[in-house]
């Protein structure tokens, strides 16, 4: 806010764009683990609302202040927050500006956990090495974006798109391997690639095919 009354002026309409990082979150292939060890207000948080899993500071400040500077939420927060914690919550932080501690966070569904600030990390690294250790990167990269696909989709079509997945997955290598791993009762040595082995994506059927 150094700027002062210049912090929000006129950008460029053709350079500008409210949501400033690319790709999104929600686009990467892998789990996005959003450590926030102090005050995240504004962009700081709408952008770490496009992560998968959030971890705050319990006495940390956090908000989407923009409506109180003139301006309006961003980083695609209208669409993030009510995904998160429902349209009247969501409504309470967009419309309002207020400030909450990051226990109130938690205890709103906003985020997964809040921690004294200097556990913050080693809980998301915690969070981080589980899920490197135990799951199959390319069945977390595909749940994650049927995950945030879904809420775009009927129950039908959820049901069609894992059905779908579903024969890509049952019966490749790490569908063995994790059942092996677990009946041998050792570590799973995953062999397929999100890179190489990924699926075709289902499509709606409204949707027209290449």
């Amino acid at each position: 806010m150094s700027s002062g009354g210049e912090t929000f002026g006129s950008p460029k309409r053709e350079s500008f764009s409210a949501s400033p990082v690319t790709p999104a979150a929600w686009d990467v292939r892998k789990p996005v683990i959003a450590a926030m060890n102090g005050h995240a207000v504004g962009l700081g948080l709408t952008l770490a609302l496009q992560c998968d899993l959030l971890i705050a500071a319990e006495d940390a400040k956090y908000g989407v202040l923009q409506v109180r500077r003139g301006v309006m939420p961003d980083a695609m927060s209208h669409w993030t927050l009510p995904r998160i914690v429902g349209m009247e919550r969501a409504a309470s932080l967009l419309l309002t500006g207020r400030k909450i501690t990051g226990s109130e966070a938690a205890a709103m569904g906003l985020v997964l956990r809040a921690v004294p600030a200097d556990t913050v990390l080693p809980t998301a690294l915690e969070i981080a090495r589980d899920i490197a250790k135990n799951t199959a990167p390319l069945s977390v990269a595909v749940s994650k974006r049927l995950l945030w696909q879904s809420p775009g989709l009927s129950s039908e079509e959820v049901e069609r798109f894992e059905t779908e997945l579903h024969h890509h997955l049952m019966g490749a290598p790490d569908a063995t391997e994790g059942a092996l791993a677990y009946v041998e009762r050792r570590a799973p040595r995953w062999k397929q690639s999100v890179t190489r082995d990924w699926p075709d994506w289902p499509r709606r059927k409204t949707e027209p095919r290449d």
